[in-house]
């Protein structure tokens, strides 16, 4: 995969490799929102998660709030509307930039937000020039679809569930990349036996499982086993921050590591001439 760089002897301002101009009208000049943002919100929960207590005057009686609790809730439901108005739904740069995005109903699904999107792709991109790119655990689509619309070619979505495919379909028809896309309903373990016999191999793997569910480094060595990755392919894991997967094991090392609030983003290279030893998270040789 050939990522885009940008000439060394542009003039003063011109973004560089890993790097890219915010988007101003969908980052800093968006109309008026009463909605708090989001980095506020964490800030009032790092500052209040230690319980307060106070002695009332009348009558003297200890009293002791944990206001981390309505912080969280204050966050959580932040979190929601901004999800549900479509304010952290849209492609952010390429080809389909501000476009809305469709999010999935009801509260089964953790779509990425703008901030985590915007972070991840200056990191492994910004912009690619062509590849084809895997999104298993799909949800709305928005990774795999943001890496279309910044230079991928080609792309495979996978979901278990029949209304995050009907939500795929309908946001790639919203950014006009449905041509450039393959859909399918079905289980990750499975979804990976059948692109294999398709001999389908990939530059770019976003994956993103339910948080109950730690099997991420397992489903990269499956990828590894039945041969679906290109030598140097990308795959970036986004995880519950309290886990941990192992920095580097069998030909995965970990090359970027970034916490945002509850979400951690891993980024694996994929070499397809060396096997690591498992080595443990933040443990030095």
């Amino acid at each position: 995969m050939r990522y885009k760089s940008f000439c060394p002897g542009a003039p003063r301002g011109t973004p560089i490799m890993g790097e890219e101009k915010p988007d101003e009208e969908l980052m800093g000049k968006r109309k008026s929102s009463p909605r708090l943002s989001t980095t506020f919100v964490m800030s009032i929960v790092q500052v209040l998660s230690v319980p307060f207590r106070f002695i009332h005057p009348q009558p003297k009686i200890l009293c002791e709030f944990d206001f981390s609790i309505l912080a969280r809730l204050w966050y959580d439901i932040d979190r929601h509307f901004s999800i549900k108005d479509g304010t952290g739904m849209r492609v952010i740069s390429g080809n389909a930039r501000g476009r809305t995005l469709k999010a999935v109903p009801g509260m089964g699904t953790r779509p990425t937000t703008d901030k985590v999107k915007e972070a991840l792709f200056s990191m492994i991109g910004p912009y690619f020039d062509g590849g084809t790119v895997l999104d298993l655990f799909a949800g709305t689509g928005g990774l795999g679809i943001e890496a279309l619309s910044r230079g991928m070619d080609r792309a495979v979505f996978v979901d278990l569930e029949y209304k995050s495919i009907e939500v795929v379909r309908s946001n790639l028809k919203t950014t006009g990349l449905e041509n450039k896309a393959e859909v399918y309903k079905n289980d990750a373990e499975r979804a990976l036996k059948a692109l294999a016999k398709r001999e389908s191999v990939f530059d770019l793997v976003f994956l993103d499982p339910p948080y109950r569910l730690k099997h991420g480094d397992k489903l990269m060595q499956a990828m590894d086993q039945l041969h679906l990755l290109n030598p140097g392919a990308a795959l970036v894991l986004e995880y519950e921050s309290t886990f941990a997967y192992p920095a580097s094991f069998d030909r995965f090392t970990e090359i970027r590591k970034a916490q945002y609030g509850e979400t951690t983003l891993s980024i694996y290279s994929y070499d397809l001439h060396e096997t690591s030893p498992a080595k443990e998270p933040g443990k030095e040789e």
